[in-house]
């Protein structure tokens, strides 16, 4: 399934265009849940695609939501420098 990524990476940034287009252009709120709708819909083949489960990202999400962004922010970068 690997040799879809591509297609389905295209996809999804397709889809996130046409988000932002919506938005860009004040369309309504069904137009705009419609193309939120796509753009989580493409995202979660690619999730599925590389074995990362929406719960995970939930989960993610979760923590981001207790915290201010800055607190995220700086997590995120400890994060990181302890992975390398």
């Amino acid at each position: 399934m690997d040799y879809l990524m591509p297609l389905y990476l295209s996809t999804c940034r397709e889809e996130a265009n046409e988000l932002c287009q919506t938005l860009e252009n004040n369309e309504d709120k069904s137009r705009t849940a419609s193309e939120m709708a796509d753009v989580l819909y493409h995202a979660m083949v690619l999730l599925a695609l590389k074995d990362v489960k929406v719960e995970d990202v939930l989960q993610v999400l979760r923590q981001r939501f207790s915290k201010s962004g800055i607190e995220e922010k700086r997590s995120r970068a400890t994060h990181k420098s302890v992975e390398n």
